[in-house]
């Protein structure tokens, strides 16, 4: 069970070289949730932005899929409906709360995984180190609360 948590982890592994290349990013493992999450999920993925900010325009995902969006390069990688919770994760961690959804931080080298580990469906956000994680995180945090539902409430 653990190892299939782990696994679930590496849910998105953006496989596109950071050349600057504007071709699609390359996702395995994407995740595709049933039943209440799947909507859920098709709804933030209906509702997320063209574009993060400054060089972070919404870029094609390969293989398509509706719970995977991606912009920027080197890639900014959103996923909906992703199993499981972060390994680090504990409920007494303190997590970064923009409007009203707890963020868990991991650093992973040169990206940073933020995880919702309190909301239904969760989310996963991979973020390159080098890209300001608070005004990607104010743009996201209220679809993300409006498609998703609170476990601590």
């Amino acid at each position: 069970m653990l190892l299939a948590q782990i696994m679930a982890l590496a849910i998105v592994i953006p496989l596109t070289a950071c050349t600057g290349s504007p071709g699609p990013v390359t996702v395995n493992g994407a995740p595709d949730p049933a039943g209440e999450q799947r909507s859920a999920c098709l709804t933030l993925g209906a509702a997320l932005p063209s574009s993060l900010g400054p060089g972070l325009e919404r870029r094609e995902v390969q293989p398509a899929s509706p719970f995977v969006a991606a912009w920027g390069s080197p890639p900014t990688v959103l996923s909906c409906g992703v199993p499981g919770v972060a390994p680090g994760y504990r409920p007494d961690v303190t997590l970064a709360v923009v409007d009203d959804v707890g963020w868990f931080a991991e650093e992973r080298g040169d990206t940073v995984r933020y995880s919702t580990p309190t909301r239904r469906p969760r989310v996963v956000l991979l973020l390159p180190a080098s890209v300001q994680a608070f005004d990607v995180l104010a743009t996201l945090a209220a679809l993300v609360r409006d498609a998703t539902r609170s476990t601590t409430a």
